[in-house]
């Protein structure tokens, strides 16, 4: 089985449905991307870690990271195994310096901690297949016509309709201008 590694590309809101989120996940050096839908509590942990932010209460994440450390226990990897019935399978695998072991555990988390210790996320091209899609460059030239005010409604607009596709190019733009 060929692994392909993934990367966080981003994580978005929407203003109309302020408790759900969307985490884009991508293939690391390509345009595949998918969304993983998200709680409030579950996106406010992963984007804490990725703007490197400290909340003033710890997240579960956090403690999780904090008692495997002192258990001397590293999380290698996070590997996305399979998507069925509308849900994603992942586990992690940790390693404590004489054993290896695996947990399941829900992407959400998995991602939190993968973050958290800097591990590599995995799938398998079949699960991208299913899940992924591709994003084309070309879309974001045409987006330089509009104002930032209309980018940030064109995103919410995207989300909304579940068009992940545009809103990542969107997004791109307009973090390309800041």
């Amino acid at each position: 089985m060929d692994k392909v590694r993934l990367v966080v590309k981003g994580i978005s809101g929407n203003r109309d449905k302020p408790e759900i989120y969307v985490l884009i996940l991508g293939e690391q050096g390509e345009n595949h991307v998918f969304p993983v839908v998200l709680g409030f509590y579950e996106a406010q942990s992963i984007a804490f870690c990725l703007e490197n932010s400290v909340s003033r209460h710890p997240f579960i994440h956090d403690l999780f990271f904090e008692l495997a450390r002192l258990c001397n226990t590293e999380i290698l990897e996070v590997f996305i195994k399979d998507f069925r019935e509308s849900s994603f399978y992942a586990e992690i695998l940790c390693f404590n310096g004489k054993t290896y072991t695996s947990f399941n555990l829900r992407l959400s988390d998995a991602v939190a901690l993968s973050l958290r210790f800097k591990c590599p996320i995995f799938t398998t091209k079949e699960v991208l297949d299913m899940v992924g899609v591709k994003v084309s460059q070309n879309n974001s030239t045409l987006l330089g016509q509009f104002s930032m005010e209309e980018l940030l409604n064109k995103l919410n607009d995207a989300v909304q309709i579940e068009d992940y596709e545009m809103a990542i190019t969107i997004r791109n733009e307009i973090r390309s201008r800041k």
